[in-house]
């Protein structure tokens, strides 16, 4: 349900099954309203000093643990139902509402479904522990269940999450209350869904449940292919008695093997897709994700909700669909139905807030180092944070940029690290840039600083002044001394750079203001300082990479940042748009003539002409290597120098990382900065070849007659 609230402009997801509001907290772009506060009294643990305030599972009385079916309950003595009946009516409010408890002195929120895994879902190694990060994925699931607009969550989740776990109790949860409803399972594989998920997990959870939670079952008690909550034939109690307790819920969970139409034609209620960044070609997530999300949408009513999360595969393994999808899942990006592209929201957790052995009793994660031991859930001591831990083991694997790459993808900080690739799946040196990309990280003070360039009081060809700003467009890591900012230079009449010997940009550039979708590829522009003396040397000082509403801001914001640093320009000589507002303005001067070293010998194209071409083999080769090369002698760890790179732009370097040179059109920033270096290039020049044969050694003299 979607509220109002003060102070808050976007709509909130109100997740209280009584239509109460309370606090509002904000999980993975999702603002959600949790249920009203109970008064303190009324909150478990209240009372107990703020240490002993903590998730306790309570087990079910011993008396009532004997019976196993509602059979059974129904023959029990009147006296013995009436006792035990408020206990099983509050269980299952519980389930409904969700449960306040105090957790080291603060009121505590969990939904049903939660409660419903700590208190009742026993796993293989017992029942779970309380630990926040889960709590959060519950809330966030809450909100994705109650809200109209979501068709499911997308959780991107680090190696030991307890995500399969969770998705598993939530289907035996919703499975065993709702009437006519099915629910499925696919994963990887069609015998991970059979076999881990399926039988180990959804079964095992559901033999285990309370009996009073149990409703009528058809067929075996440990089925291979489906949990069936059907009427059976014939159902006989423990004294031989025909049962007529109950009404069955003709409720099912099943499994499909792996394909992209496994449920095509059904009619979902909950569908769990498990390690989806992990499905691979001919089935990847992508394709099943358009086929599958139409059983859960009946004409423009959603009436089923997807579980879909994973870890994630290298990008030719199935990593690269389910990114797209990520992409497409982001709750700030929707149509005007008010859905995402997918119809998913996503969430993701650093691994340092849900890595086994650094929780405390109450199941908040050790991040940071403590001050003094702290007392683990799992009964160990923790002297050192998650942090410290994961830094540690990256730290050690620095030898081994294929081993680090691989830790660093499954046990990721950021968004960017869990959809790291493969070493052996990019054009360029991976390794490298991930060592770049980590340095950049841990950096203090970050050396960007992001703002926009403008003309001093809004007064065009006068003076180019830097406006620092949080938002701003261009990102910048160098600027050249004021004496050598916004110099007017010409040659022969015309404005020309003043500062070429210094550094270069280079741009990609566009010339519609809009596309058919909306979404279009961004300008992109790279300036990078040359060899010198004086200055930073073989550094890229500035990136932007935006799509500014008009393709003339663009093109303005290009040629203020080329007169401010004094740089050069080269473009490719398709973009027509850009090239003529910086000859309607006076600046043709700064765009950079075809370098001669990339024109084709036998090309009758004029060298003069402005830009190169775009879809020229030598050029596209030579682009490629030049960043290469630039890569292998300026990024990551140098280890002939023990110096690290200077390249602190990582959109740039992830750019770089999922570079297609078959498919470059997607890659703005690849291409601006490869432009960038060819432009950089010194070209020895040849040396005259001799004709010897023609070559006079001697004067000859003509003989006197």
């Amino acid at each position: 349900m979607l509220v109002k609230v003060d102070d808050y402009d976007e709509d909130v997801i109100a997740i209280c099954p009584q239509g109460t509001t309370g606090e509002v907290v904000s999980i993975g772009d999702l603002y959600i309203a949790l249920p009203a506060q109970p008064p303190e009294k009324e909150i478990e643990g209240y009372g107990r000093p703020d240490n002993l305030q903590l998730w306790e599972r309570v087990p079910m009385p011993k008396e009532l643990s004997r019976i196993k079916s509602m059979d059974e309950w129904a023959e029990m003595p009147r006296e013995f139902r009436e006792k035990f009946r408020p206990y099983i009516e509050e269980e299952f409010r519980r389930r409904r509402e969700g449960f306040w408890f105090y957790n080291n002195g603060t009121p505590t929120y969990i939904t049903g479904r939660h409660y419903m895994m700590l208190q009742w879902t026993k796993l293989d190694v017992g029942y779970p522990y309380f630990l926040n990060f889960q709590r959060e994925i519950f809330l966030h699931m809450a909100a994705c269940e109650s809200d109209p607009r979501c068709i499911g969550q997308l959780y991107t989740k680090c190696r030991r999450s307890g995500y399969t776990n969770i998705c598993a109790s939530v289907l035996v949860d919703e499975a065993t209350q709702v009437k006519d409803k099915l629910l499925g399972i696919q994963s990887k594989t069609g015998k991970d869904a059979q076999e881990n998920i399926f039988m180990k997990k959804v079964v095992y959870m559901f033999r285990h449940y309370p009996f009073f939670f149990k409703p009528i079952q058809d067929g075996t008690t440990n089925p291979r292919m489906e949990l069936a909550f059907r009427e059976p034939s014939k159902r006989i109690t423990k004294n031989n008695k025909t049962s007529q307790t109950g009404e069955a819920l003709n409720t099912v969970i099943n499994w499909k093997n792996t394909t992209n139409n496994a449920y095509d034609g059904e009619k979902l209620h909950i569908l769990y897709l498990d390690e989806a960044g992990k499905w691979e070609k001919p089935t990847d997530i992508r394709d099943a994700w358009r086929i599958q999300r139409t059983c859960l949408i009946v004409g423009r009513r959603i009436v089923g909700k997807a579980l879909v999360g994973s870890t994630v595969n290298p990008m030719d393994k199935g990593g690269k669909e389910y990114k797209d999808l990520w992409m497409d899942s982001s709750p700030t990006e929707r149509n005007s139905n008010g859905r995402t592209r997918s119809g998913l929201y996503r969430l993701f957790i650093p691994s340092y807030e849900s890595l086994e052995g650094f929780f405390d009793k109450h199941g908040h994660p050790v991040t940071e180092d403590p001050t003094k031991v702290i007392d683990g859930l799992d009964g160990d001591d923790i002297i050192f944070g998650a942090k410290t831990y994961l830094k540690n083991e990256r730290d050690s694997l620095k030898g081994d940029p294929s081993e680090l790459n691989e830790v660093t993808r499954q046990f990721p900080f950021t968004e960017d690290e869990a959809f790291r690739d493969s070493i052996a799946g990019s054009l360029f040196n991976i390794g490298q840039i991930y060592e770049q990309i980590q340095h950049n990280d841990d950096l203090f003070p970050n050396p960007i600083v992001k703002g926009n360039f403008v003309w001093k009081d809004g007064v065009a060809d006068t003076e180019v002044v830097f406006k620092p700003d949080p938002t701003g467009r261009f990102k910048i890591s160098w600027m050249p001394p004021p004496e050598l900012r916004n110099i007017k230079k010409y040659e022969r009449g015309k404005l020309i750079p003043p500062n070429a010997e210094l550094g270069v940009g280079g741009v990609d550039s566009y010339d519609l203001d809009a596309t058919v979708d909306g979404r279009g590829s961004k300008g992109a522009l790279h300036l990078y300082n040359k060899f010198h003396m004086e200055y930073p040397s073989n550094m890229f000082v500035l990136e932007y990479a935006s799509r500014p509403p008009l393709a003339k801001i663009f093109y303005e914001d290009v040629l203020m940042s080329a007169v401010f640093y004094g740089y050069p320009i080269l473009i490719e000589n398709n973009k027509y748009g850009i090239a003529r507002h910086f000859e309607s303005r006076g600046y043709d001067g700064y765009l950079l003539s075809r370098p001669k070293h990339l024109s084709s010998p036998n090309s009758k194209v004029n060298v003069k002409t402005k830009g190169i071409p775009s879809n020229s083999q030598d050029v596209i080769q030579a682009h490629a290597h030049a960043i290469e090369s630039y890569i292998h002698n300026h990024v990551g760890f140098n280890r002939d120098t023990g110096d690290m790179g200077s390249m602190y732009f990582n959109k740039t370097l992830e750019d770089w990382i999922s570079f297609d040179i078959n498919n470059r059109t997607k890659f703005d920033l690849t291409i601006s900065s490869g432009l960038a270096l060819l432009a950089a290039q010194k070209v020895k020049q040849k040396k005259k070849q001799i004709n010897f044969s023609e070559k006079k050694f001697f004067r000859r003299y003509k003989p006197i007659s």
